[in-house]
């Protein structure tokens, strides 16, 4: 399952606050059922061309779901509906969704073809299913609002926040049994990543001495000094293209659309780390979720989603960020638009233009060209 970062959109700023991470006991989960909304089943109906993605999570380069909603107006209520693809995105079906609104659900995380998560980020609930989609339930991780999740090797995690407090839950992904594994104060957000069992969970703090918690196996977890280079860098996410081989983005929000990048590399699984390069140029902000990421066991290749106010961009670095291109998006004026980018192969690739003309964009060449998916 490729990997997943967190969402930033807690904009770092040059305050900062001391950071203390401690592991904590199990809690228990309040959750509630909701049925189903009627939605088309899922294994006849055609989805209509005209079908609008805003996210999409893929845990192969054939397999995946996309979230988004059929003859939506902006800044108007629009249903959330899910499709589904097993072959790359040659066919798609419907799949059943809560009877929610867009406005409501944002973020899809699918582990498997049975199970998958929907949330809005920075709010209360966390839908779940572990049947395809044939029913979802609601569940509340400790009353806190839902960050982002990320899914790999049976294995679900979730960030949730309170005000400057950041807490991680694992669950089983086949089942809802949900436990806090550990929390992370005065920061201003945190990053997630995940590689077949080893995982990644790292405050944004700026400008301080701060800690990576990392595990190997899912298990036991570690604490390892971090620090972002420049008194003004904050942690803005974390790709890893192996449980060994993890790259770290820090960003500084100089403003006017114009963010210092940085990219740190580490070869084993995040206990040490070095600087590999700047993306240049600096024009372009990271919003955040799933703005950054890197393919399977190629830790050289890093891509990094930028928005500006005029077209959004990928910068791709192949030599680990020393170099960049970059790679423009036609069409994607006026908005924060890239997302849930992500590789599922050492290959193939994807991410959403969320906003018009709503795009599905697939990449089988690491990133170097990208090409758009029909529904």
């Amino acid at each position: 399952m490729q990997l997943t970062t967190f969402p930033h959109r807690r904009l770092i700023s040059a305050a900062a606050l001391a950071c203390a991470a401690t592991l904590i006991p199990a809690t228990a989960l309040a959750a509630t059922t909701s049925p189903a909304a009627p939605t088309p089943g899922g294994r006849t109906a055609t989805v209509p061309a005209g079908f609008q993605p805003t996210a999409a999570s893929f845990y192969s380069p054939a397999s995946g779901v996309v979230l988004g909603g059929v003859g939506c107006a902006t800044n108007h209520a629009c249903r959330a509906r899910l499709v589904a693809t097993t072959d790359g995105g040659a066919r798609w079906r419907f799949l059943t969704a809560p009877d929610v609104s867009l406005s409501t659900i944002s973020q899809v995380a699918f582990a498997s073809r049975r199970d998958g998560w929907l949330y809005q980020q920075h709010s209360r609930g966390l839908w779940a299913t572990h049947d395809r989609g044939a029913h979802w339930r609601k569940l509340t991780l400790g009353g806190a609002s839902i960050d982002t999740v990320a899914a790999s090797a049976g294995t679900v995690y979730a960030v949730v926040s309170r005000s400057t407090t950041d807490e991680l839950f694992r669950s089983p992904a086949g089942r809802a049994a949900w436990a806090r594994v550990g929390t992370i104060t005065g920061g201003f957000g945190a990053a997630l990543a995940v590689s077949g069992k080893a995982a990644w969970f790292g405050p944004s703090t700026v400008g301080t001495h701060t800690y990576l918690w990392a595990t190997a196996d899912g298990v036991h977890w570690h604490k390892y000094p971090f620090t972002c280079p420049g008194a003004d860098y904050g942690l803005s996410g974390i790709a890893a293209a192996s449980p060994s081989r993890v790259a770290f983005l820090c960003a500084n929000a100089e403003g006017m659309f114009h963010t210092a990048k940085e990219v740190l590399q580490s070869v084993n699984g995040g206990k040490t780390e070095h600087l590999t390069g700047r993306a240049a140029p600096q024009y372009g902000d990271v919003l955040g979720y799933g703005a950054f990421a890197v393919p399977h066991r190629r830790p050289r290749v890093v891509t990094i989603a930028v928005y500006t106010p005029g077209p959004d961009y990928l910068y791709r670095s192949a030599n680990g960020g020393k170099t960049w291109a970059q790679i423009a998006i036609p069409g994607t004026e006026g908005g924060p638009l890239l997302g849930s980018l992500s590789y599922a192969s050492r290959t193939v690739g994807f991410v959403v233009v969320s906003w018009p003309p709503y795009e599905l964009l697939r990449t089988t060449d690491a990133g170097a060209r990208w090409h758009k998916v029909s529904f």
